[in-house]
């Protein structure tokens, strides 16, 4: 698999952008910073085609890019599941439930992309 990124990639950005507009709409007051993810789902997305061609300039910026969103998103993921005391005045039950979930899925195919990512670096140093 790790000979495919593109394919983790684009389940990666299809996670992303529907985890993303699905937390804008679900939210009443319509938060810029839900679109965050959509967005840079939509860029990993373009970045598929040179991924599939073997574009190592390219591979590098898909793994700057979920990398850094993923260290965000485990972040927001943790500060819902374990709330302090700020965390739990600000959002309802409801509310830190659909966070976990959200949170915890775009988390998941983050840290498979990013495994996926260095297991194929990894593999093209030793044959290559």
């Amino acid at each position: 698999m790790t000979d495919k990124p593109q394919i983790i990639n684009n389940i990666h950005a299809a996670t992303l952008i529907g985890t993303g507009l699905s937390s804008y709409f679900m939210n009443k007051k319509r938060p810029k910073t839900a679109l965050i993810p959509a967005v840079a789902g939509s860029g990993l997305l373009l970045l598929s085609k040179n991924l599939e061609k073997g574009d190592q300039i390219m591979a590098h910026v898909a793994v700057g890019i979920t990398g850094l969103l993923l260290a965000q998103t485990l972040r927001s993921f943790l500060q819902a599941a374990v709330p302090d005391a700020e965390t739990e005045a600000k959002f309802n039950t409801a509310t830190l439930n659909r966070r976990k979930l959200m949170f915890g899925l775009m988390s998941t195919t983050g840290i498979a992309a990013m495994a996926n990512y260095i297991g194929g670096f990894i593999e093209k140093r030793k044959n290559g």
